[in-house]
C-alpha cells in the first residue's frame, strides 16, 4: 500500500509457518538451557556443601587441639534417649544446647555426668546449675564461662534439633534420638523445618576412625578354620537411628539401612549398582584421613547411600 510521502508501508504480521519456526526454535534453545542450569544448580549445592565441611573440619581442629582428640561417634544405648555421631559433632562444633561444649561433657543426650543426676549443662529445670559431685553449685553465667567455643555459629553450621526435622523421635524407645539435641544439616533443603517451615538439610553424618582397627571387613572372615570379627576403621552403625528411620519426604528406608557393607566397598553388593561408596573405604584398605574423622551429607536425594552422597573428601 502506498502511503502519502510515497514509501510503501511494511505492517504485514508474521505468517502461520513464522510463528511455528520462532516457536520451534525457542523450544529447542528452551531444551538445551534447561539441562544446563540444572547442572549448573547441582553443581553449586556442591560447592556449598564441600565449604560447609570444610568449615567443619577446621572446626573440629580447633576442638581436637583444646581436648586433644576429636569427638567419639559411637551410638550410645546406654542413655535414654541415645546419642549418635551426628549429635555428638554438633555438641563438638556449637554445644548441647547451642551455648559450647563444656570440658567436662560425658556425651549424653541428656546433658548429665551419670544416672544420679549430675548435670554437666545447664539442669533442666534452669534453676541450679551444677558441673560434678566435687564442683560447687554455680551459676548458669558460670557454667557458661568455662565452655569451648561455639567453634562455628549456629547459622553457619546450620544447626538445627532433630526434632525439627523428624516429626518424630527417630527411632524405638528406648533408643530413640532426643528431639531437643542439634544435629548439622546439610546444604540440600531436602525437609522443611517444622517450626520455621523454611527448608533445610538432612543431618550430616559422623564418624571417628577407630584407629586400633586396619582394614574394613564389615563381617567375619574364617582364618585356618576360626572366625576373625569385623575390623572397621569407621562404624556404619555410629547414626543407625538416622538412616534406618524413613525421611519425613517419602516413605523409601535409606539404602544403608538395606545394606549397611556397602557402606565399606561398592563392590559386596551387585544388587545396588547405585550405591555412592567411597573407592578407597574398600574391603582390606585404608581409607582416606584413616586417623581422624568423616562427614557424610545424604546429597540432593535425602538418602544415605546413593549416588549423590558427598563427603569430606573426593570419591571420584
Amino acid at each position: 500500500m502506498k502511503t502519502r510521502s510515497g514509501l510503501f508501508s511494511c505492517s504485514r504480521g508474521f505468517t502461520l509457518a513464522e510463528l511455528l519456526t520462532a516457536m520451534a526454535i525457542m523450544a529447542i534453545l528452551i531444551g538445551l538451557l534447561v539441562p544446563t542450569i540444572t547442572i549448573i544448580r547441582k553443581t553449586a549445592q556442591k560447592v556449598r556443601q564441600k565449604s560447609q565441611f570444610h568449615g567443619i573440619d577446621i572446626a573440629l581442629e580447633s576442638f581436637r587441639t583444646d581436648f586433644g582428640d576429636y569427638p567419639n561417634s559411637s551410638y550410645d544405648t546406654g542413655v535414654d534417649p541415645g546419642y549418635c555421631g551426628a549429635q555428638k559433632l554438633a555438641e563438638a562444633i556449637v554445644g548441647w544446647d547451642g551455648f559450647g561444649v563444656h570440658p567436662k561433657t560425658e556425651w549424653r543426650s541428656d546433658g548429665l555426668a551419670d544416672w544420679n543426676g549430675d548435670s554437666v549443662y545447664d539442669d533442666p529445670d534452669e534453676s541450679v546449675y551444677h558441673v560434678t559431685f566435687d564442683t560447687p553449685y554455680e551459676s548458669r553465667e558460670d557454667n557458661r564461662k568455662v565452655r569451648y567455643g561455639p567453634y562455628l555459629e549456629l547459622e553457619a553450621a546450620n544447626a538445627v534439633k532433630i526434632g525439627d526435622l523428624y516429626p518424630n523421635p527417630v527411632g524405638t524407645p528406648p533408643s530413640f534420638l532426643d528431639p531437643r539435641r542439634y544435629v548439622l544439616a546439610d546444604m540440600f533443603g531436602k525437609v522443611t523445618h517444622l517450626t520455621t517451615r523454611k527448608r533445610t538439610g538432612m543431618p550430616i553424618l559422623y564418624y571417628k576412625a577407630d584407629v586400633g582397627s586396619t582394614e574394613h571387613r564389615p563381617t567375619n572372615v574364617f582364618v585356618a578354620g576360626l572366625p576373625w570379627p569385623p575390623q572397621n576403621i569407621y562404624n556404619v552403625t555410629d547414626n543407625g537411628p538416622i538412616y534406618i528411620t524413613a525421611p519425613p519426604f517419602g516413605n523409601r528406608l535409606h539404602e544403608l539401612a538395606a545394606d549397611q557393607a556397602t557402606f565399606y566397598d561398592r563392590t559386596t553388593n551387585p544388587n545396588f549398582p547405585g550405591r555412592t561408596i567411597p573407592p578407597n573405604l574398600g574391603l582390606g584398605r585404608r581409607p582416606y584421613r584413616s586417623e581422624s574423622f568423616i562427614l557424610h551429607s545424604a546429597g540432593r536425594d535425602g538418602l544415605y547411600g546413593t549416588a549423590d552422597d558427598v563427603y569430606n573428601f573426593d570419591t571420584e
